[in-house]
């Protein structure tokens, strides 16, 4: 424990510091970002939800593998992401 600290203060001294890891750029899909140039109340509600809640959508959209699929996930989140809800919120207590 010792050497721990005496490496913190060593590091400290040196000027070292932990730098955060960079953030993650969000990538829209085609798809969800086709329908919020059609709507811009969606794509209002939608930049209005936290970076974690629109990251979740984006990825559920873009994880489908055919357009189909992604259509559908699609119709289904648009409710959820006009009332400001996030993915999984329905899960919470």
């Amino acid at each position: 424990m010792k050497a721990y600290v005496k490496e913190a203060i060593e590091n400290q001294r040196a000027g070292k510091a932990i730098q955060p890891a960079p953030k993650k750029t969000l990538t829209v899909p085609a798809e969800l970002d086709a329908a919020m140039k059609k709507s811009a109340k969606l794509k209002q509600a939608f930049n209005a939800l936290t970076p974690g809640k629109q990251r979740d959508y984006a990825d559920h959209v873009g994880s489908a593998k055919q357009e189909k699929t992604r259509l559908s996930c699609l119709e289904k989140i648009t409710p959820m992401v006009l009332a400001g809800q996030g993915l999984n919120d329905k899960y919470k207590c």
